[in-house]
Protein backbone atom coordinates (compact mmCIF):
# COMPACT_ATOMS: atom_id res chain seq x y z
CA UNK A 1 0.00 0.00 0.00
CA UNK A 2 1.60 3.47 -1.17
CA UNK A 3 2.29 5.59 1.73
CA UNK A 4 0.78 9.26 2.02
CA UNK A 5 3.92 11.02 0.75
CA UNK A 6 4.16 8.39 -2.13
CA UNK A 7 0.60 9.20 -2.92
CA UNK A 8 1.12 13.10 -3.01
CA UNK A 9 4.33 12.72 -5.01
CA UNK A 10 1.96 10.80 -7.68
CA UNK A 11 -0.80 13.61 -7.20
CA UNK A 12 2.02 16.33 -8.10
CA UNK A 13 3.09 14.46 -11.21
CA UNK A 14 -0.46 13.98 -12.50
CA UNK A 15 -1.47 17.40 -12.06
CA UNK A 16 2.61 18.31 -14.00
CA UNK A 17 1.27 16.05 -16.60
CA UNK A 18 -2.00 16.95 -16.87
CA UNK A 19 -0.90 20.64 -17.18
CA UNK A 20 1.79 20.18 -19.53
CA UNK A 21 -0.33 18.19 -22.09
CA UNK A 22 -3.32 20.90 -21.99
CA UNK A 23 -0.83 23.35 -22.66
CA UNK A 24 0.45 21.50 -25.41
CA UNK A 25 -2.87 20.69 -27.30
CA UNK A 26 -4.31 24.46 -26.61
CA UNK A 27 -1.53 25.98 -27.96
CA UNK A 28 -1.49 23.98 -31.47
CA UNK A 29 -5.09 25.41 -31.60
CA UNK A 30 -4.84 28.41 -30.63
CA UNK A 31 -1.56 29.58 -32.22
CA UNK A 32 -3.06 31.24 -35.57
CA UNK A 33 -5.36 33.26 -33.35
CA UNK A 34 -2.47 34.43 -31.37
CA UNK A 35 -0.27 35.56 -34.74
CA UNK A 36 -3.45 37.55 -35.77
CA UNK A 37 -3.83 39.17 -32.34
CA UNK A 38 0.05 39.90 -32.08
CA UNK A 39 0.01 41.38 -35.48
CA UNK A 40 -3.31 44.00 -34.67
CA UNK A 41 -1.57 44.54 -31.21
CA UNK A 42 1.65 46.38 -32.95
CA UNK A 43 -0.08 47.99 -36.08
CA UNK A 44 -0.20 51.23 -35.25
CA UNK A 45 -3.30 52.66 -37.64
CA UNK A 46 -6.33 51.34 -37.45
CA UNK A 47 -7.71 48.10 -37.31
CA UNK A 48 -10.82 48.37 -39.77
CA UNK A 49 -12.33 47.81 -43.27
CA UNK A 50 -12.28 51.31 -43.82
CA UNK A 51 -8.68 52.20 -43.42
CA UNK A 52 -6.86 52.68 -46.97
CA UNK A 53 -3.22 52.66 -44.73
CA UNK A 54 -3.59 49.85 -42.77
CA UNK A 55 -1.75 46.49 -43.25
CA UNK A 56 -4.74 44.53 -40.98
CA UNK A 57 -8.25 45.21 -40.91
CA UNK A 58 -10.45 42.25 -39.71
CA UNK A 59 -9.79 38.63 -38.83
CA UNK A 60 -10.06 37.19 -41.91
CA UNK A 61 -8.46 39.24 -44.27
CA UNK A 62 -5.17 39.17 -42.20
CA UNK A 63 -5.57 35.91 -42.29
CA UNK A 64 -5.24 35.47 -45.81
CA UNK A 65 -2.58 38.23 -46.28
CA UNK A 66 -0.05 36.09 -43.68
CA UNK A 67 -0.62 33.17 -45.55
CA UNK A 68 -0.25 34.90 -49.15
CA UNK A 69 2.79 37.00 -47.93
CA UNK A 70 4.58 34.45 -45.70
CA UNK A 71 2.89 30.87 -46.49
CA UNK A 72 0.10 28.94 -44.51
CA UNK A 73 2.66 27.91 -42.05
CA UNK A 74 3.25 32.11 -40.82
CA UNK A 75 -0.17 31.47 -38.81
CA UNK A 76 1.88 28.92 -36.45
CA UNK A 77 4.79 31.24 -36.45
CA UNK A 78 6.70 31.36 -33.21
CA UNK A 79 4.72 27.93 -32.76
CA UNK A 80 8.06 26.15 -30.74
CA UNK A 81 8.44 28.81 -28.25
CA UNK A 82 5.07 28.73 -28.03
CA UNK A 83 5.05 25.47 -27.19
CA UNK A 84 7.56 25.57 -24.63
CA UNK A 85 6.00 28.45 -23.04
CA UNK A 86 2.30 27.08 -23.00
CA UNK A 87 3.71 23.66 -21.27
CA UNK A 88 5.95 25.32 -18.83
CA UNK A 89 3.24 27.99 -17.87
CA UNK A 90 0.37 25.46 -17.99
CA UNK A 91 2.23 23.11 -16.13
CA UNK A 92 3.49 25.58 -13.12
CA UNK A 93 0.18 27.28 -13.13
CA UNK A 94 -2.41 24.20 -12.76
CA UNK A 95 0.51 22.80 -10.10
CA UNK A 96 1.11 26.17 -8.04
CA UNK A 97 -3.45 26.57 -8.44
CA UNK A 98 -3.65 22.99 -6.68
CA UNK A 99 -1.33 23.30 -4.34
CA UNK A 100 -2.26 26.60 -2.77
CA UNK A 101 -5.72 26.05 -3.22
CA UNK A 102 -5.58 22.98 -0.99
CA UNK A 103 -3.51 24.89 1.38
CA UNK A 104 -5.81 27.63 1.48
CA UNK A 105 -8.67 25.05 2.39
CA UNK A 106 -6.40 23.42 4.68
CA UNK A 107 -5.91 26.52 6.62
CA UNK A 108 -9.09 28.33 6.69
CA UNK A 109 -11.37 24.78 6.39
CA UNK A 110 -13.51 26.57 3.52
CA UNK A 111 -15.83 24.91 0.66
CA UNK A 112 -14.81 24.28 -3.12
CA UNK A 113 -17.53 26.95 -3.64
CA UNK A 114 -15.15 30.21 -1.83
CA UNK A 115 -14.16 32.25 -4.89
CA UNK A 116 -11.47 34.13 -2.67
CA UNK A 117 -9.39 31.33 -2.11
CA UNK A 118 -9.90 30.90 -6.05
CA UNK A 119 -9.13 34.32 -6.78
CA UNK A 120 -5.67 34.27 -4.40
CA UNK A 121 -4.89 30.82 -5.64
CA UNK A 122 -5.05 31.74 -9.44
CA UNK A 123 -2.87 34.74 -8.72
CA UNK A 124 -0.25 33.40 -6.84
CA UNK A 125 -0.21 30.79 -9.76
CA UNK A 126 -0.33 32.94 -13.10
CA UNK A 127 2.11 35.28 -11.39
CA UNK A 128 4.60 32.03 -10.60
CA UNK A 129 3.82 30.84 -14.18
CA UNK A 130 4.51 34.16 -15.71
CA UNK A 131 8.19 34.79 -14.20
CA UNK A 132 9.18 30.84 -15.46
CA UNK A 133 8.09 31.03 -18.54
CA UNK A 134 8.45 34.78 -19.79
CA UNK A 135 11.90 33.92 -21.79
CA UNK A 136 9.29 32.39 -24.30
CA UNK A 137 6.68 34.53 -24.66
CA UNK A 138 9.40 37.34 -25.87
CA UNK A 139 11.06 35.24 -28.14
CA UNK A 140 7.85 34.10 -29.48
CA UNK A 141 6.36 37.72 -29.92
CA UNK A 142 10.01 38.66 -31.80
CA UNK A 143 9.02 35.32 -34.10
CA UNK A 144 5.48 36.48 -34.79
CA UNK A 145 6.24 40.19 -35.22
CA UNK A 146 8.77 39.56 -38.01
CA UNK A 147 7.81 39.03 -41.73
CA UNK A 148 9.17 36.02 -43.05
CA UNK A 149 13.01 35.07 -41.50
CA UNK A 150 13.28 38.54 -41.36
CA UNK A 151 15.70 38.85 -38.96
CA UNK A 152 15.18 35.69 -36.85
CA UNK A 153 15.29 31.93 -38.34
CA UNK A 154 14.28 29.60 -35.80
CA UNK A 155 13.70 29.95 -31.70
CA UNK A 156 17.60 29.12 -31.16
CA UNK A 157 18.62 31.89 -33.19
CA UNK A 158 15.94 34.26 -31.83
CA UNK A 159 17.48 33.16 -28.52
CA UNK A 160 21.28 33.44 -29.10
CA UNK A 161 20.39 36.73 -31.40
CA UNK A 162 18.84 38.60 -28.58
CA UNK A 163 21.42 37.80 -26.05
CA UNK A 164 24.65 38.27 -28.17
CA UNK A 165 23.39 41.80 -29.50
CA UNK A 166 20.94 42.83 -26.27
CA UNK A 167 21.86 40.71 -23.03
CA UNK A 168 19.55 39.37 -20.84
CA UNK A 169 17.34 42.60 -19.90
CA UNK A 170 15.39 41.85 -23.28
CA UNK A 171 14.24 38.20 -22.04
CA UNK A 172 12.22 40.37 -19.57
CA UNK A 173 11.62 43.23 -20.90
CA UNK A 174 7.49 43.92 -20.67
CA UNK A 175 7.49 41.98 -17.36
CA UNK A 176 5.34 44.44 -15.32
CA UNK A 177 2.79 44.60 -16.91
CA UNK A 178 2.89 41.11 -17.62
CA UNK A 179 3.01 40.05 -13.91
CA UNK A 180 -0.20 42.85 -13.46
CA UNK A 181 -2.27 41.10 -16.61
CA UNK A 182 -1.38 37.62 -15.84
CA UNK A 183 -2.26 37.84 -12.00
CA UNK A 184 -4.98 39.82 -12.43
CA UNK A 185 -6.44 37.58 -15.05
CA UNK A 186 -4.90 34.09 -13.88
CA UNK A 187 -7.01 35.26 -10.66
CA UNK A 188 -10.43 35.94 -12.87
CA UNK A 189 -9.90 33.00 -14.87
CA UNK A 190 -9.75 30.27 -11.70
CA UNK A 191 -12.87 32.44 -10.24
CA UNK A 192 -14.77 32.73 -13.58
CA UNK A 193 -14.72 29.23 -14.10
CA UNK A 194 -15.68 28.20 -10.51
CA UNK A 195 -18.61 30.26 -10.76
CA UNK A 196 -19.73 29.15 -14.14
CA UNK A 197 -19.34 25.25 -13.17
CA UNK A 198 -21.23 25.92 -10.00
CA UNK A 199 -23.77 27.42 -12.06
CA UNK A 200 -23.97 24.90 -14.45
CA UNK A 201 -24.11 22.09 -11.56
CA UNK A 202 -27.32 23.61 -10.19
CA UNK A 203 -28.66 24.62 -13.20
CA UNK A 204 -28.67 21.10 -14.58
CA UNK A 205 -28.61 18.75 -12.12
CA UNK A 206 -31.90 16.87 -10.94
CA UNK A 207 -30.86 15.48 -7.84
CA UNK A 208 -28.24 15.61 -5.41
CA UNK A 209 -26.94 12.49 -6.40
CA UNK A 210 -25.67 13.85 -9.96
CA UNK A 211 -24.24 16.68 -8.35
CA UNK A 212 -20.49 15.77 -8.27
CA UNK A 213 -16.84 18.29 -9.02
CA UNK A 214 -16.58 16.25 -12.02
CA UNK A 215 -18.35 17.89 -15.11
CA UNK A 216 -18.63 16.34 -18.58
CA UNK A 217 -16.61 17.99 -21.42
CA UNK A 218 -19.48 20.41 -23.04
CA UNK A 219 -19.76 22.01 -19.40
CA UNK A 220 -16.07 22.19 -18.62
CA UNK A 221 -15.70 23.76 -22.45
CA UNK A 222 -18.46 26.28 -21.35
CA UNK A 223 -16.97 27.22 -17.81
CA UNK A 224 -13.74 27.73 -19.53
CA UNK A 225 -14.93 29.81 -22.70
CA UNK A 226 -16.99 32.16 -20.83
CA UNK A 227 -14.32 32.74 -18.15
CA UNK A 228 -12.06 33.12 -20.75
CA UNK A 229 -13.94 36.11 -23.00
CA UNK A 230 -14.83 37.45 -19.13
CA UNK A 231 -10.99 37.57 -18.09
CA UNK A 232 -9.68 39.01 -21.28
CA UNK A 233 -11.60 41.54 -21.26
CA UNK A 234 -10.81 42.95 -18.17
CA UNK A 235 -7.29 43.21 -18.90
CA UNK A 236 -7.00 43.45 -22.65
CA UNK A 237 -5.19 46.98 -22.37
CA UNK A 238 -2.01 45.48 -19.85
CA UNK A 239 -1.79 43.07 -22.94
CA UNK A 240 -1.51 45.45 -25.55
CA UNK A 241 1.00 47.29 -23.23
CA UNK A 242 3.18 43.80 -22.94
CA UNK A 243 3.28 43.25 -26.56
CA UNK A 244 4.37 46.79 -27.68
CA UNK A 245 7.09 46.74 -24.89
CA UNK A 246 8.20 43.47 -25.97
CA UNK A 247 8.88 44.97 -29.19
CA UNK A 248 11.09 47.75 -28.77
CA UNK A 249 14.48 46.48 -28.71
CA UNK A 250 13.12 45.37 -32.30
CA UNK A 251 11.23 48.15 -33.50
CA UNK A 252 13.40 49.59 -36.34
CA UNK A 253 13.25 46.15 -37.91
CA UNK A 254 9.43 46.26 -38.71
CA UNK A 255 9.71 48.88 -41.62
CA UNK A 256 6.98 47.10 -43.65
CA UNK A 257 4.16 46.74 -40.77
CA UNK A 258 3.45 50.67 -40.91
CA UNK A 259 4.33 53.44 -38.63
CA UNK A 260 6.58 52.40 -35.53
CA UNK A 261 5.68 52.37 -31.83
CA UNK A 262 7.65 53.58 -29.63
CA UNK A 263 6.99 54.08 -25.80
CA UNK A 264 9.44 54.02 -22.32
CA UNK A 265 7.82 52.32 -20.00
CA UNK A 266 4.41 51.05 -18.76
CA UNK A 267 2.40 54.05 -18.01
CA UNK A 268 4.14 55.86 -20.90
CA UNK A 269 2.95 52.92 -23.30
CA UNK A 270 -0.46 53.49 -22.13
CA UNK A 271 -0.42 57.53 -22.40
CA UNK A 272 1.33 57.02 -26.25
CA UNK A 273 -1.12 54.86 -27.27
CA UNK A 274 -4.22 56.66 -26.27
CA UNK A 275 -2.93 60.43 -27.82
CA UNK A 276 -2.06 58.61 -31.31
CA UNK A 277 -4.98 56.04 -31.39
CA UNK A 278 -7.43 56.87 -29.13
CA UNK A 279 -9.21 54.83 -25.54
CA UNK A 280 -10.19 52.36 -28.06
CA UNK A 281 -6.52 52.07 -29.29
CA UNK A 282 -6.12 49.47 -25.59
CA UNK A 283 -8.72 47.26 -27.20
CA UNK A 284 -6.83 47.06 -30.43
CA UNK A 285 -6.94 43.35 -31.69
CA UNK A 286 -9.87 42.85 -28.76
CA UNK A 287 -11.80 40.40 -31.49
CA UNK A 288 -9.49 38.10 -32.66
CA UNK A 289 -7.81 38.03 -28.64
CA UNK A 290 -11.63 36.77 -27.46
CA UNK A 291 -12.15 34.55 -29.73
CA UNK A 292 -8.06 33.09 -28.58
CA UNK A 293 -8.98 33.52 -25.26
CA UNK A 294 -12.52 31.75 -24.85
CA UNK A 295 -11.43 28.65 -27.29
CA UNK A 296 -8.11 28.22 -25.22
CA UNK A 297 -9.19 28.89 -21.83
CA UNK A 298 -11.70 26.58 -23.11
CA UNK A 299 -9.70 23.77 -24.00
CA UNK A 300 -7.12 24.79 -21.35
CA UNK A 301 -9.79 23.36 -18.53
CA UNK A 302 -11.42 20.67 -20.90
CA UNK A 303 -8.06 19.56 -21.83
CA UNK A 304 -6.39 19.68 -17.86
CA UNK A 305 -9.39 18.28 -16.75
CA UNK A 306 -9.44 15.30 -19.14
CA UNK A 307 -5.81 14.52 -18.74
CA UNK A 308 -6.03 13.95 -15.20
CA UNK A 309 -8.79 11.79 -15.23
CA UNK A 310 -6.79 9.95 -17.90
CA UNK A 311 -3.89 9.90 -15.99
CA UNK A 312 -5.70 8.55 -12.42
CA UNK A 313 -7.41 6.60 -14.62
CA UNK A 314 -3.97 4.75 -16.05
CA UNK A 315 -2.21 4.66 -12.58
CA UNK A 316 -5.11 3.42 -11.06
CA UNK A 317 -4.87 0.37 -13.89
CA UNK A 318 -1.39 -0.59 -12.37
Amino acid sequence: MNSDNEVAHMSWYLHCAAGACSGALTRMFGQPFDVVKIRFQLQVEPISKKSIISKYKTIPQAMYLISKEEGLKALWKGHLPGQLLSITYGLTQFVMFEKTYKYSLEINRNTSTNYDAHFISGVIASTTASIISYPFDVMRTRLVAQKSNQLYTNMRHTATSIYQTEGIVPFYRGLLPTLLLSSIQGGLVFTFYSVFTNLLLTNTSTNKSQKNDNLNGLKQFTSGFLSGILSKTCVYPLDISKKRLQLQDFVESRNSFGEKFVCKGLVNCIRNTIMKESFFGLFKGLAPSLLKAGFVTALNFTFYEQSLRFFHNLVDTF
